[in-house]
């Protein structure tokens, strides 16, 4: 899927890239097509499929996500600094959405240095996802 680290992390992974640091910053590069994730299910003889769509309104985020939570793996698409305003610079961010009650968000996050569990709620992703915007891949990505 594209990962790139800095060099003094790639020890960390088993099968990594190192180099300058890209201009959407360190991680995987889904948003290329050769390292999207339906190419990657494609090459690894995955039978899954992953499709995305945009909503930033709240009411809409939810009935979306309490049906497609049932059956299926959401990832959610973000702007790291406009939900956690812990970085200086906006970049994109996922975590995986493990539930939805009431209006918050309980998120798996992958980064190793933060609590796995954090938990949002509609509004604040709702302005995350938008301020990331659908053409830098902003948005949820269903997995089925």
């Amino acid at each position: 899927m594209g990962l790139i680290v800095p060099q003094r992390y790639k020890k960390l992974f088993g099968k990594v890239r190192t180099g300058k640091r890209p201009k959407d910053g360190w991680g995987t590069q889904t948003g290329k097509l050769i390292y999207s994730l339906n190419n990657f299910f494609r090459k690894n003889r995955i039978n899954l499929k992953e499709e995305r769509s945009f909503l930033i309104k709240p009411k809409e985020i939810k009935e979306f996500l309490r049906k497609n939570l049932k059956d299926k793996d959401i990832i959610v698409c973000f702007d790291y600094k406009n939900l956690y305003h812990k970085q200086r610079d906006s970049r994109g961010h996922v975590s995986i959405i493990e539930n939805i009650e009431d209006d918050i968000v309980t998120l798996i996050d992958p980064e190793y240095r933060v609590p796995k569990y954090r938990k949002v709620s509609l509004e604040e992703i709702s302005k995350a996802i938008e301020s990331h915007g659908e053409e830098n891949g902003g948005g949820f990505w269903v997995i089925s």
